[in-house]
């Protein structure tokens, strides 16, 4: 199952750096585990029902987005609004969410804080069956960029591997490591930086 998934990962690499020009989009991310309803909201936006969502306001001068709450609850755990350059149209995305995953130095393995974000996700695909998910891992600027492409593929192995653990089908994950190439931040050694995204492909 692991050699498949790493074969996944290399072959979905190639792939994607062969797409065209980048597009901005707003991403939410998260320090803690959000709800089941958060993240279906976002990540099966066609589920929503009334469900308002807070508002990023591009400053023109600079390019940058301001960070909102994405809820004014305080019980809920806190995530910001973020601005990255990704291959998708924010307009006619289904969705796209980034846990702060906070992996040991040159280390792929998956730290026990992380295990609840990931279950959750992992709860959402299996109540929808139909919905495959690309997994993305995204690193800082500290080393080179050969290095940091290396590890974040072995931390999004590592996610797909505990993922598929849960009881996720191998076949509707993709998994990807971006590196350093996609920071949500204009400091790239910015440790918010480091990340592990989730894209909804279909």
């Amino acid at each position: 199952m692991l050699r498949r998934l790493a074969r996944l990962a290399l072959v979905t690499t190639g792939a994607l750096l062969l797409h065209g020009a980048a597009i901005a989009q707003s991403i939410p991310v998260f320090d803690a585990v959000p709800s089941i309803e958060q993240l279906r909201s976002i990540m099966i936006p066609e589920s929503r029902q009334g469900i308002s969502r807070s508002i990023v306001i591009q400053r023109p001068d600079s390019g940058a987005s301001s960070v909102q709450p994405a809820s004014t609850q305080a019980r809920l755990p806190k995530t910001t609004h973020k601005t990255t350059a990704a291959h998708r149209d924010p307009a006619t995305d289904p969705g796209v969410v980034a846990f702060h995953v906070n992996f040991a130095f040159n280390s792929a393995q998956l730290p026990d804080t992380a295990r609840p974000m990931i279950e959750l996700m992992a709860q959402l695909m299996k109540e929808a069956p139909d919905i495959t998910v690309r997994v993305e891992g995204h690193t800082d600027a500290t080393g080179s960029t050969h290095y940091n492409e290396a590890l974040s593929e072995r931390r999004a192995l590592s996610v797909g591997a505990y993922l598929v653990g849960q009881g996720v089908e191998a076949s509707r994950l993709t998994l990807i490591g971006k590196g350093m190439a996609e920071p949500l931040t204009f400091n790239r050694y910015d440790p918010s930086n480091r990340r592990v995204q989730f894209v909804r492909v279909s």
